[in-house]
Order: structure tokens, then C-alpha cells, then sequence
């Protein structure tokens, strides 16, 4: 039978083969091993791969090979004597992809559209293909078993996109809810799904139905997988409850992108895999296409391999005909040496007609002789891997219709029309390249390792280049295989093809600098992340914070290093690889230089939240004393210094904990406990600290920690409270009374007994907290102000809680006799919340309302989104109980509290927002918060507690209307 009239169907229905629109009779094995290579379609499959997907163990033949042999001759009646291919010890299914309906699925999917429109269009034809469960009717069970599940979530992430693209355009009708009805009935499991079922009918106006949608897909789940929704359902289904205006609105659609355009002749040839930059080609072409009397310049910059010049002669391909003239093209370095800029002109005045006799001998004579001809013509000039910015000046053009496109791997200062810095591509874009240099199909075969390359070439186009073309020179190779070449150590000595490799363009780079610096650059790699600032530089290199600074903005100017924020400094993954692959010595001098470094500055940040806090333990204090540590000035200085660079400082406190020099573990432990205590002080949070105290408190340490020890259980107990852990939380505070008791050290017991009435108050244990928190304000009588206001600004507010409001507004006014707290700290906070509870206690919600909102003011200054959420649930209920409408607060609070861990705090939320519900008449999202409430309650173990039924029949008792 002529090829052409063949067509597999693997998608829908039974495995068949189609000639024209009759079905072709095929029998079951047959039928299994057409399905087995159409899936890895013109890739050699062997005989062992295809007698494993069409028998079990118990069912094999006694020749496999043969009847596989057989049932090949069989297909070959069928399809043709040339479709069914003997490629060494397998078979190779030859055809047209477009004959097999999967993998025309795929080049429908795959194509380039120039619009969401026209992108929903095209996957609507490609899951026209699909039209029941796919490779059925074989009677083969491994088969299926094997093949479906990934070719089924591969069908089904298309129809989830194409589903988003529907929401997004608004392409909402019953017949689309009704699809939505079948997938999530057929496909239970699939959260995303249920999700566009959800706001599907939030934006047709039934809001209710959406909801309830929400409590079926929590059924589902619990009864079939014993879990609860994931993050997305769930934060959807609460800024449902919050009635968020931005659920109703599609997203804008994306801008088409430029037109191409044909090459010019003097330009290299434009890469035929080129993908992605679809902004910047747009801004380019905007740029070229736009007349002009003088000339215009764009600048392209980034690190090496990041695609500049591609990009560029991409545009510079599509920008042809505005220059009729002609396009030049020269490259700027050679070998990381700048060419000078009288020889290019040279090289440019030849190209224009000028003989080498007419060539002036000096730059100038030749740059205005360069201007003169310009002037006269349209000229496209491309000056790639510029060195400096006096050799562009030296090129440009004057007057005249001309345009000068520049790349540099280093940041250069030139006057530009339009400056781009490429980063790396994203990971859709990567596998599209990957695609395209070693096929679809053969990365379709092998999911995972195929998204283990991309993940190990990250996002470098020079990289996915090399592994594309070692991929299709070694059409043999497993992808698992290099996979596995490029896990770990050594990975850019697989990033090597003819000449081309990473190492070699890193090494370009760094052979520019001088020995001292490269020496210096290179041991970055004792730093355990891609991330460095001057501080810890100064430590590294033993040089002052000036020099450091100069060597890592002159670092960032040659693309090794990227500038974050101020006097912070990343790099890219695969220069991580390069530092790590050529490590120097083990340096435990340096990396203990660069921990005091950081417990001098974190000590310091504590000092300035916290004035009058207790004396530094003398190990602290004599690290203060002798390292360098950051001086902050302002409040707000704490946070801008600290967040960019917390991962550095968590693990380099990770890695010191392990060292095998006692001396680094226990400053490592001295600085976990630190670092906890000024993230709290600085914005209420300390998520990113748990795993190190949980580290110091289960790693084995000298006698020397115990100090530091005792105050990681006692904050470790804090972080457990705030999470809603009550029994480890006591677990934990219990250890550290037992040792601060055992180091007779008052002052931490009293700060435990502190947060030990906290711990009782999240219970909603409110005579417990407040009897603890009358013991710590006795124990901490003769301590520091910082700790005595602490405690009593606890007090205060669990004897609010409990209803003693005259005992509550002594402990208030004794708090503010001890010390009145800074504007935009953790104690103005408390004051504040303690007030609020005070007024409420008192049934005072106007003075209630003004409370609360000081509260926020204090937690916005701060910039903690928990703590402004908790103090804005307190202000719904203030309004609540003001007889005023709080809708939007509730839901102004819980939108805040969205992927926080603070549990307690959003079902709190969700149960104001349940009263405001209530109060306008709308049982049925009342009873939808209230049921999510009970929800998170339960999943978090808090059913059962003081704190949860005090909260859930607060609005179960709420009479009905």
C-alpha cells in the first residue's frame, strides 16, 4: 500500500491504520507493534524494548525476536514494504510524521502562531485527533500499561492550555463548561482542571456553583488520594471567597511578533534553530525600521553564550531591505584581545569601494572617510564582541539613513537608541531549541531526562546547542546517558563539540585579567551558593570593602559576575560549574573569615532593632569586637541589607555546622539563633530559619554552643507555635527551660516563659498564658528594658484575651513607663495589637478600629505581610462589631495571608469573612468560608483545641435570619 494513503491513529479509539477513510483490518499483535515504533517514530527500537511492550514474563514465546519478525512482514502488507525499516538488532518505523496522528498532534501544538487566537486554534485541531482513550484495543497490557499514562498527561497538559487560553480569551459557554464537567468527571485527579472549572463559572456569575465546586474536588481528593487540594486550588478557591476583582478579568493577549525578513549577504548565515527573544527582536526591528537622518545605534550585551550574536543577526536578517545599501559585519575581539578600531575601518572602507591606495593612514583621516560614505548610502553595520566604547564611537556613522547594531559580552557606557542585556532563555524556550536540533520525537521518548539536560544547561543557548548536536551525531545515545554525563562534577566537560565548548569561552573571559584578580575570581568557589556581596568578599579576599567592591563591579562589567541588588553580586549556574570544576585547596581560614563577617553584621543589625537587649555572650562579643561588621544607621537598613543576601548567610552558618573545626560549628550555632531573632524583629517572619535550628539542635556540638543551643530550641519552639505544632512547640520550649535553667541563665528563661504564654495564647488557653505570663514578668523584673517590655506588652494583651481589662491597661501603661517603643518595630506592633484587644474586650470597636489600624501602619513599616494580615482580621472584626461593613477587609486579609504558613491567622480571616457574608445575606459563601475555616483547621491539626472551637462555633452560633 503507497505510503501516502497511510494514516495511524494512536489517540483515539483502537489502534488503527487508515487508508484514505476505510479501516484497514489489523490483528492485536500486529496492531501492538505498529503502536510500539509509531511512538518512537523513525528511531530504531530494538527487539528487546518491543518484547518487553508486547509480553509479560509468563507470556514471552520462545522466540521473540521471530514473532516480532512475523508480525513486522504483516505491517509491511499494510503500510508498505519501506514504512517497517531493519535497523541493526530492532526495527524503525519509516513515515511522514504528519501520517501519524500523534505526532501531527504534536507539530499542531508546536506551531508558531502570532496570537492567542490563533494558538487556542490550533490546539482546538490538534485535540480534534483525540477522541478516546489512547493505544486501546490492543489486548496488550504492558503496552498500555507502559505507554499511556505519559501520552495521556501529555494530551491532557494540551487541553488544560488550550483551556487557559479559552479563560483568557473569554471564550466562555455552557458547551465549555460542560467539556470542563467531563475532564474533571473522567480525570479527577487533575487539580489544574478542576481549577479552570472553578473560574470558569466564577466568571459566567455563579459563584455558588464555583464554590461548591471546590468542596466536591476536596471530597474527591480525601476519598480517593486521602489529601487535601494543593496551593493553586485553594488560594483560588479563598480570593474566591474574598470576592478578588482581578478573577474576573482574562489576561491582555501577547503582541504578535516582528515579521521576518530575508538575509543580507555580508552578514554570517542566521541560525536555523533559532528560538525565543521575541521582545527584543521586536524592539530591534522597531528600532531598524523606523527613518532617521542620523544614524542609530543599539547596544546587545550579556554573558558569553547567551545568544547575542544570534540574536542580532537575527534582526539584522529581518531588516534587510531597509538597507539597500549594504550590511557590514566585523567582529570587535579577537581571542578576548580588542581589534583596534583603524584596522576595522579599514576592513569597512575596502567594503566600500575604497581602494587601498585612497585608505588614509591615521584613525581619524579613516573615520571620516568612514562619515562621508555613510552619509551617501543606508547602510546596516554589525560590530560584534565590541571591546570598549572608543572603538564603537570610532565606527559610527554621522548623518545619513545607517544603523550600527553592537554586541558585548561586557557593559559598556556608549550613547544608544536602544540598549538590550539578554539573560538566559527560559525553560519552554530551551526545550524548543533542543527540539529542533535533536527532534521532537526523541525528546518525547524520555520526559524526565530530557528535562534533567535542560535543567543542566541552564537556559544557556551556546549549551543547548553543543548537547543538541552531540544529541543528533550519536542518534544511538539514550538522552538517560547524557543525562547522566552531566550530573555533577566535571559537567562542562560534556559541554564540548568541534571546537565549540563553555569552558573555552569562560576561559577567554577570565585569561583578561590580571593573575591576582583571576586567582581571586576563582575562589568563589568556597562559597557554598552562586551569590557573594562586599562584605563577605572583603572576608574572602582578605582586601578592604573598597577593592573588593572595585573587583566585583569590574567582574560584573566582563558578564563573569551579574550585579543584584546594591553590593550584591550573582552568577550564572554553569560559571558555578566552572568555579567548582577547578576548586583550589580546602580554605577553612576563609570560610571562618567570612562567618565572623556575618555574625558581626547580623549582631549588629540586632543591636540596632532591639537597643537594650541583653550583654553579647562573650563569644559574640569578642567576633563583634575583632571582625568587620556592617554598621546600620535606620531600621529599614536592617531589611534592604539583609534579605538578597540570606541564602549566602544560610548557608554558609549550613556548612559551618558540619565543619570539622569545632571552633566554625559553634560560631555557626551562635549565629542561627541571632539571625532568627532580627528577622523577626525586621519583618515578622523566619520561615527560612527553621531548618537551621532544627539543625542546631540536632547536631552534636561542643560545650561551648550550649548557650547557643538553648536559644535555637527556644526560637525553634516560636517558629512550631507559629505554625500551629502545639505539641512540639511545648516539646521545644520545655529543652530550653531545662537549659537555661541548667546554665542559670535568668534572662533566657524569662524570654521562654515569654514566648511560652504566647504558645498558651495561640492555643487559646488564655489562663494558662496568663498565669505564665505573670511568672515572666516577676522572673524578668531585674533584666534588660528590651525583654521587660517584651513580656509586658504579652501580658497585657493575654489578659485582654482573658477579659481582665483593668489588670490589662495597668500592664499596658507600666509598658509604656518602661520604655516607649520605636516607630515601625515588632514592640510598636505589640503595643498596638494589645490595644486593639483591649478596646474590643472592652466593647469599644471604634477606638478598636483606630487601634488596629496604627497596628498595620506599625506592620506595614515593617514589611510583613503576616503580621499586616493578622492586624487586618482584627480590624474586620472591629468593623463587624461597629455594625459597619467588612467584607472588604476580611477579604483584604486574607489575600495577604495567602501562602503564609500562619494557619491560625487565615482561618481566622476566613471566619470574618464568613460573618460579613452573613450579614448581607449570602448564606452560601458564609458557609462555604466558614466550611474552609473547619478545613485548614483539621488538615493542620488544630481540630479539637480551645483555639478552634472557640473560633468555629463563634459563627455556627450565629443566629440565622
Amino acid at each position: 500500500m503507497p505510503e501516502s494513503e497511510v494514516f495511524v491513529r494512536l489517540l483515539g479509539g483502537p489502534v488503527e491504520v487508515l487508508q484514505g477513510t476505510e479501516r484497514v483490518a489489523l490483528a492485536r499483535r500486529p496492531a501492538a507493534v505498529l503502536a510500539a515504533l509509531a511512538l518512537r517514530l523513525n528511531v530504531p527500537v530494538s527487539y528487546g524494548v518491543i518484547a518487553e511492550l508486547l509480553w509479560s514474563p509468563d507470556e514471552l514465546p520462545a522466540s521473540p525476536r521471530r514473532a516480532i519478525q512475523t508480525y513486522a512482514s504483516r505491517l509491511r502488507e499494510v503500510i508498505g514494504r519501506d514504512a517497517v525499516v531493519a535497523h541493526g538488532d530492532g526495527l524503525r518505523l519509516q513515515l511522514d510524521p504528519d501520517r501519524v496522528d500523534l505526532y501531527r498532534f504534536r507539530r499542531l501544538v508546536d506551531t508558531d502562531t502570532d496570537s492567542p487566537r490563533e494558538e487556542l486554534d490550533a490546539l482546538s485541531q490538534a485535540l480534534d485527533l483525540w477522541t478516546g482513550a489512547p493505544l486501546s484495543g490492543l489486548g496488550v497490557d504492558q503496552l498500555a500499561e507502559v505507554e499511556r499514562p505519559a501520552l495521556l498527561d501529555e494530551i491532557l497538559n494540551v487541553a488544560e492550555r488550550r483551556n487557559e487560553l479559552r479563560l483568557r480569551l473569554g471564550d466562555l459557554d455552557e458547551a465549555f463548561i460542560a467539556s470542563l464537567r467531563r475532564l474533571t468527571a473522567e480525570h479527577p485527579w487533575r487539580e489544574r482542571t478542576w481549577c479552570h472549572l472553578m473560574l470558569a463559572l466564577y466568571r459566567t456569575g455563579r459563584q455558588g456553583e464555583a464554590l461548591s465546586t471546590f468542596t466536591d474536588l476536596v471530597g474527591v481528593l480525601r476519598d480517593g488520594l486521602g489529601i487535601d487540594p494543593g496551593a493553586d486550588a485553594t488560594q483560588l478557591h479563598q480570593r474566591m471567597l474574598a470576592t478578588d476583582p482581578h478573577l474576573l478579568e482574562p489576561a491582555a493577549p501577547a503582541a504578535p511578533p516582528a515579521a521576518t525578513a530575508e538575509p543580507p549577504a555580508q552578514l554570517p548565515a542566521g541560525s536555523p534553530a533559532f528560538v525565543g527573544r521575541r521582545r527584543e527582536l521586536a524592539e530591534l526591528a522597531a528600532l531598524l525600521d523606523r527613518p532617521a537622518d542620523r544614524v542609530r545605534v543599539a547596544v546587545v550585551s550579556g554573558p558569553a553564550g547567551v545568544g547575542k550574536t544570534t540574536t542580532v543577526i537575527e534582526a539584522a536578517h529581518r531588516a534587510r531591505a531597509r538597507f539597500p545599501d549594504g550590511q557590514l559585519y566585523t567582529a570587535g575581539s579577537n581571542s578576548g584581545t580588542g581589534v583596534p578600531a583603524r584596522d576595522l575601518l579599514g576592513t569597512f572602507l575596502r567594503d566600500l569601494g575604497t581602494t587601498s591606495a585612497d585608505i588614509p593612514a591615521s584613525l581619524a583621516d579613516r573615520a571620516a572617510l568612514f562619515r562621508s560614505l555613510c552619509a551617501r548610502r543606508r547602510l546596516l553595520i554589525v560590530l560584534d564582541d565590541a571591546h570598549s566604547a572608543d572603538q564603537i564611537t570610532d565606527l559610527l556613522p554621522g548623518a545619513g539613513d545607517c544603523a550600527v547594531l553592537v554586541t558585548s559580552r561586557r557593559r559598556i557606557a556608549v550613547p544608544a537608541n536602544l540598549t538590550l542585556d539578554l539573560d538566559t532563555i527560559t525553560t519552554a524556550e530551551s526545550h524548543e531549541l533542543l527540539a529542533t536540533l535533536a527532534g521532537a520525537a526523541r525528546l518525547a521518548a524520555e520526559p524526565d531526562a530530557t528535562a534533567a539536560i535542560i535543567h543542566a544547561c541552564a537556559g544557556s543557548p551556546l549549551a543547548l546547542h553543543i548537547i543538541g548536536g552531540r544529541l543528533a551525531t550519536r542518534p544511538a545515545w539514550p538522552l538517560a546517558h547524557l543525562r547522566d554525563r552531566l550530573t555533577g562534577p566535571g559537567r562542562l566537560a560534556e559541554l564540548r563539540l568541534d571546537g565549540h565548548s563553555v569552558q573555552a569561552v569562560l576561559d577567554a573571559t577570565t585569561s583578561t585579567l590580571d593573575p591576582t584578580d583571576a586567582t581571586r575570581f576563582h575562589t568563589l568557589a568556597t562559597l557554598p551558593v552562586n551569590l557573594v556581596d562586599v562584605e563577605t568578599a572583603a572576608a574572602l579576599w582578605e582586601i578592604g570593602r573598597p577593592d573588593a567592591r572595585d573587583l566585583l563591579e569590574h567582574l560584573s562589567d566582563i558578564r563573569l559576575l551579574e550585579p543584584a541588588v546594591p553590593g550584591c553580586y550573582s552568577w550564572h549556574d554553569l560559571i558555578g560549574s566552572y568555579l567548582r570544576d577547578q576548586p583550589g585547596p580546602a580554605d577553612h581560614a576563609a570560610r571562618r573569615r567570612m562567618l565572623r563577617q556575618a555574625i558581626a553584621s547580623i549582631t549588629n543589625a540586632r543591636d540596632r532593632l532591639r537597643p537594650g537587649d541583653r550583654p553579647h555572650q562573650p563569644i559574640v562579643a569578642a567576633i563583634t569586637a575583632e571582625a568587620d561588621g556592617v554598621v546600620f544607621t535606620e531600621r529599614g537598613d536592617v531589611h534592604a541589607w539583609l534579605h538578597p543576601r540570606l541564602p549566602l548567610i544560610l548557608t554558609l552558618a549550613r556548612d559551618a555546622l558540619t565543619s570539622p573545626d569545632e571552633d566554625q560549628a559553634v560560631e555557626a550555632a551562635a549565629l542561627t539563633p541571632t539571625l532568627d531573632a532580627v528577622l523577626i524583629e525586621c519583618c515578622g517572619t523566619r520561615n527560612s530559619v527553621e531548618e537551621l535550628l532544627r539543625a542546631v539542635t540536632g547536631t552534636p556540638l561542643p560545650p561551648a554552643a550550649a548557650h547557643f543551643v538553648a536559644a535555637s530550641w527556644q526560637n525553634l519552639a516560636t517558629v512550631q507555635s507559629q505554625r500551629g505544632q502545639f505539641m512540639e512547640a511545648q516539646a521545644a520550649a520545655q529543652r530550653a527551660i531545662a537549659l537555661w535553667r541548667q546554665l542559670g541563665d535568668r534572662f533566657g528563661e524569662g524570654a521562654m516563659l515569654n514566648n511560652l504564654a504566647v504558645l498558651h495564647e495561640r492555643m487559646g488557653d488564655y489562663a494558662t498564658a496568663v498565669q505564665v505570663a505573670r511568672r515572666c514578668v516577676a522572673a524578668v523584673e531585674a533584666q534588660p528594658v528590651a525583654l521587660r517590655i517584651r513580656c509586658q506588652l504579652t501580658f497585657a494583651q493575654v489578659l485582654a484575651r482573658q477579659g481582665d481589662l483593668d489588670e490589662a491597661r495597668d500592664a499596658l501603661a507600666v509598658a509604656r513607663a518602661v520604655h516607649l517603643p520605636e516607630p515601625g518595630s515588632l514592640d510598636a506592633h505589640m503595643l498596638r495589637t494589645a490595644e486593639t484587644y483591649l478596646q474590643l474586650g472592652g466593647d469599644r470597636p471604634a477606638d478598636a478600629i483606630l487601634a488596629a489600624q496604627k497596628a498595620i501602619a506599625a506592620a506595614r513599616e515593617m514589611r510583613s505581610d503576616q503580621l499586616t494580615g493578622q492586624s487586618t482580621v482584627l480590624l474586620a472584626r472591629a468593623r463587624r462589631l461597629a455594625g459597619q461593613d467588612s467584607q472588604d477587609t476580611a477579604a483584604a486579609a486574607l489575600q495577604l495571608l495567602l501562602g503564609l504558613p500562619d494557619v491560625q491567622a487565615t482561618c481566622e480571616a476566613l471566619i470574618e469573612l464568613a460573618h460579613a457574608h452573613h450579614a448581607r445575606g449570602d448564606l452560601h459563601s458564609a458557609d462555604a468560608c466558614a466550611a474552609e475555616a473547619a478545613r485548614l483547621a483539621d488538615q493542620a491539626g488544630l481540630d479539637g483545641t480551645p483555639w478552634a472551637d472557640a473560633l468555629l462555633a463563634q459563627f455556627a452560633t450565629t443566629p440565622q435570619p
